[in-house]
Formats: C-alpha cells, sequence, structure tokens
C-alpha cells in the first residue's frame, strides 16, 4: 500500500510531523520560521515536505490494505 499524499503539495506522506508550531531554519544569514499555520488553532499534524498542516490526518487511523 502506498503512502496518503499531502493535500498541498501532492507528495506521499511518509514523514509526517508532530509539531504544530513548525521550527526555525538557519538560512546562511538568520532564523527563518517555517510554520505549519498563519493560525493559533493549528493542527497537531504537517506535511514534513511542506509543512502544511494536515487537520483530519492521525497516522493511526491510515490501514494498510
Amino acid at each position: 500500500m502506498d503512502a496518503p499524499t499531502c493535500p498541498s503539495c501532492g507528495k506521499p506522506l511518509t514523514k509526517v510531523l508532530d509539531l504544530p508550531y513548525g521550527y526555525w531554519e538557519w538560512t546562511g544569514a538568520k532564523y527563518e520560521l517555517r510554520s505549519t499555520s498563519e493560525r493559533v488553532d493549528v493542527a497537531p499534524w504537517a506535511c514534513a515536505g511542506c509543512l502544511s498542516e494536515l487537520r483530519p490526518f492521525h497516522p493511526q487511523d491510515v490501514v494498510a490494505t
């Protein structure tokens, strides 16, 4: 069975981040926030590829067939 795809970037969800606020990334000159949402009520899961929030997604709900 293939992994579900991210509704934002279309890539397989082979890695899903469990960090609602994102992370800071060094750009060579300064740190920039890579955020999963522009809201306060962020989803608990995010695509590791594009950081789009995956509001209805939960890894335990995906069943291999």
